[in-house]
């Protein structure tokens, strides 16, 4: 198949994303928002962890979800 393909002359597409500075300022400030939003969540269910609960952590599309259960 690829002997077929090389007489031819077919050549792969190359795939190439050249982003602008403002998108890639974009999905800097998501990946920043996501990590912090991440660590609070964390340091909630740490707490709820220390003060005797277990804790439920879920992503919505809300952001992250915390539910601190009593035992």
């Amino acid at each position: 198949m690829e002997a077929a393909l090389a007489s031819t002359g077919y050549t792969a597409p190359a795939l190439h994303w050249s982003p602008t500075a403002s998108e890639i300022d974009e999905v800097v400030w998501w990946v920043v928002f996501v990590g912090f939003s991440f660590a609070v969540a964390l340091a909630w269910a740490t707490y709820c962890r220390i003060t005797g609960g277990y804790p439920e952590i879920s992503l919505t599309w809300k952001g992250f979800k915390v539910a601190c259960k009593s035992s």
